[in-house]
């Protein structure tokens, strides 16, 4: 049975990832990640950036929505399915995150909780940003699957409660990704 959890190995280069994380680390972009309910670190501790794809002056944005397209484009191809479902598109607003050892998106999630009607998430997207070897991954608990992060790695995967997520913790290792999310349009 398929899970609907792709992995595109090489979609950022090492140039490009190294690019867009010493820009994260510099002129202090980075704040406390957030959940819908404010700063929780119980559940989420990360530092976060947002970035809007709309804004196309920006080099990490050019970088990032071309890896996404052409995962988007493998996955649809791969899940046909997908061309049959109206207006979706990928969400202007992305997150650059760091999680230092010992931080990660703790709690079990899905990327569409029902919580705002702006925002309907179809879909999830993450790229990783350098190699965890310890820890650091993507748990996928209803498949008992987890995801290496891996330098240049892309993963698209459902928004649903049938992809309920959560980071594994790395005690000795920083990891860095991006993510955001693929939303059906009016």
């Amino acid at each position: 049975m398929k899970n609907f959890i792709e992995t595109y190995d090489n979609t950022l280069t090492k140039k490009e990832c190294e690019y867009i994380t010493d820009y994260m680390n510099t002129d202090n972009k980075l704040e406390p990640g957030t959940v819908a309910s404010g700063i929780k670190p119980h559940l989420k501790d990360s530092w976060d950036y947002t970035l809007n794809f709309d804004d196309t002056d920006t080099k990490v944005n050019r970088i990032i929505l071309e890896s996404l397209c052409d995962c988007l484009d493998l996955y649809v191809n791969k899940h046909p399915q997908l061309k049959q479902i109206p207006k979706w598109r990928y969400h202007p607003f992305y997150n650059l995150q760091k999680y230092n050892p010992n931080q990660a998106y703790h709690s079990l999630h899905c990327e569409n909780t029902g919580y705002t009607s702006e925002v309907k998430r179809g879909m999830a997207w993450m790229f990783y940003l350098n190699t965890v070897t310890d820890g650091g991954g993507t748990y996928f608990d209803n498949y008992d699957l987890t995801i290496d992060a891996v330098e240049g790695r892309g993963v698209l995967w459902p928004a649903y409660w049938t992809h309920m997520h959560k980071g594994i913790v790395s005690k000795t290792e920083t990891k860095y990704i991006a993510t955001g999310w693929v939303s059906f349009t009016r």
